[in-house]
């Protein structure tokens, strides 16, 4: 068993990091390190971490030294991780038991660069809500532009084959930003066509308004000088359609 390094900034998730910890407890994949990064959080998101499992050294917390948000964050997380193999998780979602372990032979059956995974969507009382995401069984950087398939807690990355790699430090998109420049450079993400992650819709979070995000998603492909212009402004035509679709499927 390879080891995996599991990162999960957080920032007052009191109310859901414990069950969003224990889906990592009890995956059936035991080899794993699981690094969170508070990022000044305000309210008893850490004291509840180390009271609740101050016993299983798997498991450790960072202090970031300011708010810097989750790109900064996660790249605590990169510093810090003592293998290859890259796992991203969201302080609020839960992952299915067997996740890292579909993934993870997959990836070493493939000899992939990244695995992602479908999803669903839960209300703030973890209750399942319409929406639901699929994954191809191949996404270069064209296709993934038209959809945005890859979600960031259901990521794995092999930097034995991307290469060491940071997120930007802006508030929001930083996860789009991550999957453009890495598809850009050639590699490309499997998909492992399964719910096995479980995405967190909360009121007021910092993603939640679809105008601005659509917004910022533009500017980001804009910047995509691997395609010409008119490739990159069909891209999030699609994208826009998708994004409806993505909330309307069961």
């Amino acid at each position: 068993m390879h080891k995996v390094s599991i990162i999960t900034p957080v920032y007052n998730a009191e109310k859901y990091i414990v069950e969003t910890i224990q889906s990592v407890v009890e995956q059936s994949y035991k080899n794993w390190e699981y690094i969170l990064i508070d990022d000044c959080s305000t309210d008893n998101s850490v004291k509840i971490i180390l009271e609740k499992f101050k016993g299983d050294e798997r498991i450790k917390v960072i202090s970031a030294p300011e708010n810097g948000g989750a790109g900064r964050a996660r790249n605590i997380g990169l510093d810090n991780a003592t293998s290859s193999y890259i796992a991203f998780l969201d302080s609020d979602d839960i992952w299915h038991p067997e996740k890292l372990q579909k993934q993870m032979s997959l990836m070493i059956s493939l000899d992939a660069s990244i695995i992602h995974t479908s999803y669903s969507f839960i209300d703030e009382n973890g209750d399942k809500i319409s929406g639901h995401v699929s994954v191809s069984d191949k996404v270069d950087l064209n296709s993934y532009m038209r959809n945005t398939e890859i979600g960031m807690s259901t990521s794995l990355i092999n930097k034995n084959k991307v290469g060491d790699f940071r997120l930007h430090s802006m508030r929001t998109r930083q996860d789009t930003n991550l999957w453009l420049t890495l598809l850009s450079r050639g590699y490309y993400a499997n998909g492992l066509n399964e719910d096995l992650v479980c995405y967190r819709i909360r009121e007021g979070q910092i993603s939640g308004n679809k105008f601005i995000i659509a917004w910022r998603t533009l500017k980001l492909y804009l910047k995509v000088k691997k395609l010409p212009i008119h490739s990159r402004i069909k891209n999030f035509i699609f994208y826009a359609f998708n994004g409806v679709l993505k909330r309307l499927q069961k």
